[in-house]
């Protein structure tokens, strides 16, 4: 083996691309994300809603799906407070911190 060929294969660097975000960027995804989250919370507390109410007209006769939808939604919220409590626990954390 050529020791002109080592060198050559010892000098190919990779082409990583990393891209950059602004912090605007940031914020958008992440706003759009929790947007998303929310949206899924609300249509599975609707969803919820809307099959206990036709359970009651009698329209749906499966009193486990029923049960199951209402549950799903409860633990989405549940879930969805949490969350919420430990961004603003994190921010009153951050705002207590000396500069």
């Amino acid at each position: 083996m050529d020791i002109n060929a080592l060198s050559r294969i010892g000098g190919v660097q990779p082409q990583i691309q990393t891209k950059t975000y602004t912090p605007d960027e940031v914020s958008k995804s992440f706003s759009a994300y929790l947007s998303d989250a929310l949206n899924q919370v609300n249509q599975a507390q609707v969803e919820s809603a809307n099959l206990a109410d036709q359970f009651a007209m009698g329209q749906v006769q499966d009193v486990h799906q029923v049960m199951i939808a209402g549950q799903k939604a409860s633990v989405m919220l549940q879930m969805t407070m949490q969350v919420r409590n430990k961004v603003i626990e994190s921010y009153q954390e951050i705002m207590r911190m000396p500069l």
